[in-house]
């Protein structure tokens, strides 16, 4: 998908992880700055080319198993988000 394309309240279905398919929805869009972002680099995150970067905030489910979100929110600099989801989905 493309960044632009992710919303907020919004739904995707992600590239399986270990053959599951898992479903996240979106509950936070906000940047981060360029020194927060450094700091995620080097904890191991993907390098951004921008100053001051899109995070996605997000909860997640296995596809197969509707049993409810997360209890953890997870988060994901938009371009690697865009990356990972094939496509936006009912949040049911």
């Amino acid at each position: 998908m493309h960044p632009n394309e992710i919303k907020l309240d919004h739904c995707y279905s992600m590239a399986p992880i270990k053959g599951r398919r898992t479903i996240a929805r979106v509950i936070k869009l906000f940047n981060i700055s360029a020194m927060a972002a450094y700091e995620d680099i080097k904890r191991g995150a993907t390098e951004s080319l921008t100053m001051n970067p899109t995070v996605v905030r997000f909860v997640w489910r296995h596809a197969s198993y509707p049993t409810g979100w997360s209890k953890s929110q997870q988060q994901l600099l938009l371009d690697k988000f865009a990356s990972a989801a094939e496509e936006e989905v009912a949040c049911r």
